[in-house]
């Protein structure tokens, strides 16, 4: 699969993690050598540097930023960045301004 496939594919996965309301915290994933997935919490972890302890062939960082999710990634020389909207994030702009009640004194 190509970086980019998979790129989209993280975002949809983040998307649908932002609107089942996960955390703000970012994730780093990577193929190992053998090509599984392993993930790590955190996006501080450099690229460059998990390919040469572990060997990572691609490498993929997702956060959430603000109203937006983003992934980047990063294999063989090549990068790639998505962005899209955190699912809910229109309507959830409309209605956090809103009085949803009032008391009577």
């Amino acid at each position: 699969m190509d970086l980019l496939e998979q790129a989209a594919q993280l975002i949809e996965t983040a998307q649908a993690c932002a609107a089942a309301g996960g955390g703000g915290e970012g994730w780093t994933l990577f193929t190992g050598p053998e090509g599984g997935w392993q993930m790590i919490a955190g996006t501080e972890h450099a690229p460059a540097a998990l390919a040469w302890s572990r060997g990572a062939q691609a490498v993929f960082q997702v956060c959430r930023c603000g109203p937006m999710v983003r992934v980047e990634g990063w294999a063989g020389g090549r990068r790639c960045l998505v962005e899209a909207p955190a699912a809910g994030q229109p309507l959830h702009a409309l209605v956090a301004d809103q009085r949803l009640y009032a008391s009577a004194a």
